[in-house]
């Protein structure tokens, strides 16, 4: 008995072993994410494959040419003619702006097709009820259309609340547009969107299942997030989510924009929405790009990026920010589990000078995420950078800030999921005054934080950085 026991187990591994190296080679990804999910597929019999069935499979063919495709629909005709604008106004001297600014915004430009949109209006909104009723009020006052991309809908309060509005402005005859993530959203009933629909408004899901609540994708999910009114006012962040944490409302910052700026979230939305629906897919219009006749300080570029991508543009972007800082750069991320590039940069501008904060949160919603965030922190902390815990509340601010000129404000961490495994935006401003606004804030941030002292660390027992490096192994999947 004890020997067919045996035979048993050692059929059971050969199995496992040689379907794990079947299931994780027969589709092409990088040598890091292959030896992570070989590592759980072979340590983990049957509950890997498990895992794997909802985190590892990647995207269709079909879908990233679904995505890819959508430009050539005409809705690119707007930004076709700014790029080339800007190629006749590359020769100009830009004095605000450094070499390496410069040299960013030629990155985006030629990668990323992200126009860099001059004199827009944005306004900073941290506070969530604050930014919820301005979105209602500019909603409200819609004429033409008003378009949704966000990643969760609650059926909450304030989430039939903004349904019921958008169903009133559908009445009146305004087009109304909803793109909402299958898996972000999957909380919700079947009659939420009911009232919206009823009135003639279109809503879709963003990569689907089959099967209402079975969704076997936990990546490639759309994070974007972000509101356009009418083409002239768009709204990037979390203004939908009244999620309390520990009895208070998570830490966010979000903002509003006016001026060219929004034709980037217009092109965005299309993009998606063609993608994302079999029916009544959308065209170039000129009343879904007009022009604007704000003048604010803000130069900008919004840089999208996802698994349809062929670089991940949004990790280029914050490779390059870091390469510019010359006094100062500051992070606020809730998932801080950067790649080994990344890692190189933040500690080669450590040790070229540069004051390097970065700002996590002590208590995130995932443990084995928080002991992969301390891990990298460690690292920061050990080559002589600073590492803050916040303290208060949820923590979901995304931010870059470096010298008092650039800042980075979107949906994208500073993690390998951001910068591969999921659909993100992230808003480049190129404004001293709203980056040092931005930079208050931070520092706002810090009386609500605990500093990550080499101290502390050297306090850590054997097993608080043993579970550590064990979540530093499956950085690549988390």
């Amino acid at each position: 008995m004890t020997a067919i026991v045996v035979w048993g187990i050692v059929i059971i591994v050969v199995v496992n072993t040689f379907g794990a190296i079947i299931t994780v080679f027969r589709q092409q990804r990088d040598i890091a994410a292959t030896w992570a999910w070989l590592l759980v597929l072979i340590l983990l019999p049957i509950v890997g494959f498990i895992l794997y069935l909802f985190f590892g499979q990647k995207i269709s063919e079909e879908k990233i040419y679904d995505l890819k495709t959508q430009a050539r629909l005409g809705i690119d005709q707007r930004v076709t003619e700014q790029k080339e604008r800007m190629r006749q106004l590359k020769t100009q001297a830009e004095p605000t702006l450094s070499p390496e600014i410069q040299s960013l915004i030629n990155l985006f430009l030629v990668s990323n097709t992200a126009v860099l949109t001059r004199e827009n209006q944005v306004s900073v909104l941290t506070e969530l009820p604050e930014a919820y009723q301005r979105l209602l009020i500019d909603i409200n006052s819609a004429r033409d259309h008003v378009h949704l991309e966000y990643y969760a809908f609650f059926e909450s309060a304030h989430g039939k609340q903004l349904v019921n509005l958008l169903a009133y402005k559908a009445q009146q005859g305004v087009k109304v547009r909803v793109i909402y993530d299958a898996f972000g959203s999957q909380k919700i009933s079947r009659h939420f969107f009911k009232p919206l629909l009823k009135a003639g408004g279109q809503v879709t899901p963003f990569f689907s299942s089959k099967f209402r609540f079975i969704n076997f994708r936990f990546n490639f999910r759309n994070h974007r997030q972000f509101a356009i009114i009418d083409g002239n006012t768009a709204f990037l962040g979390d203004f939908n989510q009244f999620n309390y944490y520990r009895g208070s409302l998570a830490r966010d910052t979000r903002l509003k924009i006016t001026g060219d700026g929004v034709l980037s979230f217009q092109a965005r939305f299309f993009m998606d929405w063609n993608a994302a629906t079999r029916q009544s897919k959308v065209y170039y219009s000129p009343a879904y790009f007009p022009t604007s006749a704000e003048h604010g300080t803000t130069n900008m570029q919004l840089v999208s990026g996802g698994p349809d991508r062929e670089l991940p543009e949004i990790k280029l972007g914050f490779l390059k920010t870091i390469a510019a800082a010359k006094k100062r750069l500051w992070i606020q991320t809730p998932y801080f589990i950067p790649d080994d590039s990344v890692l190189a940069a933040l500690v080669l501008a450590i040790n070229s000078g540069v004051t390097v904060k970065i700002m996590i949160p002590e208590n995130p919603k995932h443990r084995l995420v928080h002991q992969a965030n301390l891990y990298y922190a460690r690292q920061i902390v050990r080559a002589g950078g600073q590492v803050y815990l916040y303290q208060s509340s949820g923590f979901r601010v995304r931010a870059m800030m470096i010298d008092g000129q650039l800042a980075a404000i979107g949906t994208a961490n500073l993690d390998i999921r951001s910068f591969k495994l999921n659909f993100e935006t992230t808003c480049f401003l190129y404004d001293p005054s709203l980056t040092t606004q931005l930079e208050q804030d931070f520092q706002i941030d810090l009386k609500l934080c605990l500093p990550l002292t080499k101290q502390r660390l050297a306090q850590q027992t054997t097993g608080q950085r043993m579970r550590q490096d064990l979540a530093r192994l499956l950085a690549p999947i988390l």
